[in-house]
């Protein structure tokens, strides 16, 4: 890994161009990973990387960046670390000549250069939803959100659970023994209890 990011870093002094990395962090805490885009000033290309720590990603990232210029011809294959995992010509190696134009495979303005950053969070926290533990919070803000009575108003905003605590209250303050039952009825959308107490 440390070959191709010294060669990069070689091409670039002797080309006089800057790279720019720019690292950052993706996932969870528990398994977090490093995103790391390259780009030289001048070229329209991001070079991307990603791994468990920053050193590695910015070599990935340096690797992707070699292909790139090996691919535009600015880079003789033959010159690239042979364990960078970038293929070298040789001299058997076969040229297909193509006769007929080749069509690019985005609609005009549709390019991954047009859309933006190739890598863009999942959400506010930079961090993927797909996660088990996100997906737990998630699930249960959606029930925290079901629980919530909308018609409470009509009613002077007495709820069931909020009913049940100011009783369970009054008979802790009156000293009063009693047990209670409490048994839902009806659908969720028209549901009502009916409560079933027994005084000693």
């Amino acid at each position: 890994m440390g070959d191709i990011k010294s060669f990069f870093h070689q091409w670039c002094a002797k080309n006089g161009k800057e790279p720019q990395f720019d690292v950052r962090p993706t996932g969870p805490k528990h398994r977090q990973r490093f995103l790391c885009e390259l780009r030289i000033p001048g070229f329209d290309y991001v070079g991307a990387g990603n791994s468990t720590n920053k050193k590695d990603a910015q070599g990935n990232a340096a690797r992707d960046y070699v292909n790139y210029l090996v691919r535009t011809n600015r880079v003789n294959p033959n010159d690239v670390p042979k364990d960078a995992g970038i293929p070298t010509m040789t001299p058997d190696a076969i040229k297909i000549e193509v006769s007929t134009p080749i069509k690019s495979v985005f609609q005009g303005g549709m390019g991954p250069n047009d859309i933006g950053q190739a890598y863009r969070p999942y959400n506010e926290r930079g961090q993927s939803n797909h996660t088990y533990m996100y997906r737990l919070a998630d699930q249960k803000k959606v029930e925290d959100a079901e629980d919530v009575d909308v018609n409470s108003g009509i009613h002077g905003n007495w709820t069931i659970e909020n009913a049940k605590s100011k009783l369970h209250q009054f008979m802790q303050t009156n000293k009063i023994n009693a047990d209670y039952k409490y048994t839902p009825v009806g659908p969720d959308h028209t549901r009502y209890g009916v409560l079933q107490m027994d005084f000693f």
